[in-house]
This record gives C-alpha cells, sequence and structure tokens, in this order.
C-alpha cells in the first residue's frame, strides 16, 4: 500500500510537469504547487463624470437622451434609473436619476464624501451608497430642471409675527429678501435658501407698517437674479415689535446651564423642558437625553442617526467632523 501511494503521488507530479523533492524513505516526492495570492484591491477614490441630458416636458419617461461617460479606467458605467414620482417629463420637473457604476477588476468603491465626487454637465450629486462587496456604487444625481428660467415670485406675504413667505420656484436656488418701513430699507438684504424668512430682527419699531421685496437667484448660476416681488404692507403695533426686541428669533423661553456640570438644558415658558426629545429652538433644532441636558454628537433616533455640534445645533447637510455627510433633514447618509 506504501508503494502504491508513493506511486500515484509521483503520477501526479508528472501531470503536474513541476520539480520534485526527495523524501529520505520514499524516494523523488512532488512539492505541493499553491495558488498565488490574490493581489489586495485598490480604493477608488474620486468620481469623475459627464452628463448629457435631453429631455423634453410633456414627454413619457422613457423618451429622454441622458448619456453618461467617464474617462476612468477604474471603473464603468452600467446605467441609470429615474427617482422621479411620475411617468411624464413636465416643465417644472427637476429630473433625479440614480447612476450604477461598476469597480474594475482590482478595485473597489471607499466611502466618498461630495467634494470627491466631480459631475460636468450642470448635474447635483446628492448621496450614494455601495453594495456588492463595495464593488458596486449607487449616486443618486439631480439634473437641471427642464425649465431653468426665473419666474416671477407669487403670494408674497409678511405675517404680523414677522416671518414672510412667497411660494417657491424649482429653478430658484436661494431668495434675497430685504425689510422696508415706511418705504425705507432696514438692514442689509438677507439671503435664505427657503421660501421663508425670520424678519423679526428688522421689525423691532413699533406703529409702523412694513413690507418685504424678495427675488428669487438661479440655482444653476448664482449671478442670474429676478425680478423683486412685493408684499403688501403689515401694521406692527408696540406691543408686537416689544416682542421681536425681546426674542427676535421667536423661542419661548431660555436656555439654563447647571453650575454643578457644566451641562445645558432649556425650559420653556410654561416652567417645561425637553427631554428624550428634539426641540426647534430658532431656526436650529436640539436633542436633549433623558435627563433634559442637551446631547452633543451623534445621536441615535428612530432608526437614524444625526449628528449635533458642540453647540447642539443639528447639522444639515454638510459633512461632519469625523467625516461622514449628513442629508437635508440632519439624517446620516449611509455609503
Amino acid at each position: 500500500m506504501l508503494h502504491m501511494k508513493r506511486k500515484l503521488m509521483m503520477a501526479a507530479a508528472g501531470g503536474l510537469g513541476g520539480p520534485v523533492g526527495v523524501f529520505p524513505s520514499l524516494g523523488p516526492m512532488p512539492l505541493l504547487l499553491f495558488p498565488a495570492p490574490a493581489p489586495s484591491r485598490k480604493p477608488i477614490k474620486s468620481i469623475n463624470l459627464t452628463i448629457k441630458a435631453e429631455i423634453k416636458p410633456d414627454t413619457d419617461f422613457g423618451d429622454e437622451l441622458i448619456e453618461i461617460e467617464t474617462s476612468s479606467n477604474k471603473y464603468s458605467v452600467d446605467g441609470y434609473e429615474i427617482l422621479n414620482d411620475d411617468v411624464e417629463w413636465r416643465e417644472d420637473t427637476v429630473p433625479r436619476i440614480q447612476i450604477t457604476l461598476t469597480a474594475n477588476d482590482d478595485y473597489y468603491f471607499q466611502s466618498l464624501p461630495k467634494d470627491k465626487v466631480t459631475i460636468k454637465g450642470g448635474a447635483e450629486f446628492k448621496n450614494s451608497k455601495r453594495e456588492d462587496s463595495s464593488t458596486t456604487l449607487l449616486m443618486d444625481v439631480e439634473l437641471q430642471a427642464l425649465n431653468t428660467s426665473l419666474h416671477d415670485l407669487t403670494n408674497v406675504v409678511l405675517t404680523e409675527d414677522g416671518i414672510a413667505t412667497w411660494d417657491a420656484i424649482p429653478a430658484a436656488g436661494s431668495y434675497e429678501v430685504r425689510v422696508y418701513r415706511d418705504d425705507k430699507a432696514v438692514g442689509a438684504v438677507m439671503t435664505v435658501s427657503t421660501n421663508t424668512c425670520n424678519c423679526r430682527e428688522r421689525m423691532q419699531k413699533g406703529n409702523t407698517a412694513y413690507t418685504v421685496r424678495v427675488r428669487p437667484v438661479s440655482k444653476f448660476d448664482s449671478k442670474e437674479k429676478g425680478d423683486w416681488a412685493e408684499s403688501p404692507s403689515t401694521y406692527i403695533p408696540e406691543e408686537k415689535a416689544a416682542q421681536f426686541r425681546e426674542n427676535p428669533t421667536g423661542g419661548n423661553g431660555e436656555w439654563v446651564q447647571t453650575p454643578e456640570n457644566g451641562k445645558w438644558w432649556y425650559r420653556n415658558a410654561d416652567g417645561s423642558y425637553p427631554a428624550n426629545s428634539w426641540q426647534q429652538i430658532g431656526d436650529k433644532w436640539y436633542f436633549f437625553d433623558a435627563q433634559g441636558y442637551m446631547a452633543t454628537g451623534w445621536i441615535q433616533w428612530e432608526g437614524r442617526e444625526y449628528y449635533c455640534a458642540d453647540n447642539g445645533e443639528m447639522l444639515t447637510n454638510c459633512l461632519t467632523p469625523d467625516s461622514y455627510w449628513v442629508g437635508d433633514d440632519g439624517a446620516k447618509i449611509n455609503q
């Protein structure tokens, strides 16, 4: 049996055609051959794409022409999927697509912050996620609105609480707001990214009338601005102006610091305080722990993660200090 076993091993060596070794008691024996280890994969640290889109209003999804190209030899473009909840392209549609990228052999996608993604053609990168052991990257991208012109603003209103509102338009990336008292400008122009603006800081003189003028700024070219639209006048009595002077942000409580531990908490106007919950104070969101103290860092809430800065403010649409991206709602974007 020993002799037969040796002959089989030697026959295997002959079949391999490789060198043989010598065992002291058995004579020539084959060396065992192992495949060379696969080289480690290299990370893809940036994305560069060029998107050309031809989309006509009043046409069906699928009739559009969208070309996505890259000059990289580390990954390829495998197509796109439309994310819009509709079946037809409309004049006010902002097209949203999800692009599929596949890493080439020996590469993988690492987590990519927004500043590592470059898209030519007027598109904007929103977020991404990795699949298939990081060899697939799904990128959500927003294309230019089908109509990039700035329409006139409508329904501009200044409320008695000092809040200006108006109807948003798709082509606007921001709005400029200016407060007037008796037809004279009060303070500098304010710039906001939504269709609402707190004007209380500029409405602190009572027994007089105020108006606001608002104009849109193009999201595609910040130098392009629309026409000013003015609200009807709003009379502010002295008692309301006194409230604006005392509390220009519109909150109804006060911050309190505990001397023993230096921690901050918020006392509402009725004496209560938030605990284990979020609370909006002014135009910022804060989280308070079970003891009612203001929390900082990462917050786990209803299956999602949020980040609060050292001053307690929840971060939105930015990179956190530990290099994770959070979206417009403050939630961490998993990539």
